[in-house]
């Protein structure tokens, strides 16, 4: 790796930390969805350093691009920034909030540091140049990362659109 892409992944790195934790800490629907954008922009930047344009031009057009502009849409028409809080905070909620948090971000890293490969389930290099040898590996060795990404985007769907309708005085 040369210095020059050295400096690059690492602050493209750095702002996709600070912009993933931006997206837990803002206040607002609208400023969260606008860091996971951020977020999502510096993933593409770290999909080119792998040579992987193809995944960064998706990563860009479809995420960062269609899929966050509905949410933006979604949040705005909806306006869930007015939305008050559903109710009072337990005593020590915030405490097991970060405990509980802090239990994943460990038990995520030692069982990746455990078997790498164990989540993708991918174990040589990726190296068809085709969009039909992209696809044929999406669909037979990346199944499960794809089909979890549906499935959280989704549940972001149905969120939005359920704090929506209560903030509206729908039941």
């Amino acid at each position: 790796m040369s210095p020059l892409e050295s400096v690059v992944f690492w602050v493209a790195a750095v702002a996709a930390v600070i912009s993933g934790i931006g997206v837990i800490t803002a206040r607002t629907a609208i400023f969260s969805a606008l860091s996971l954008i951020v977020t999502l922009a510096q993933l593409a930047i770290l999909y080119l350093l792998l040579n992987a344009q193809f995944i960064a031009a998706a990563q860009v057009l479809i995420y960062a691009g269609a899929v966050m502009v509905l949410f933006l849409f979604v949040i705005a028409l909806l306006g869930v920034q007015d939305y008050p809080l559903m109710g009072r905070q337990l005593p020590f909620q915030r405490p097991l909030t970060v405990i509980f948090s802090g239990l994943l971000l460990v038990s995520v890293i030692f069982f990746v540091a455990q078997s790498p490969h164990a989540i993708t389930g991918f174990h040589q290099n990726f190296t068809g140049g085709t969009v039909q040898d992209f696809g044929s590996q999406l669909f037979t060795v990346f199944v499960f990362p794809f089909e979890v990404t549906t499935l959280l985007l989704l549940v972001g769907m149905i969120g939005a659109v359920a704090l929506g309708r209560r903030s509206g005085g729908e039941p």
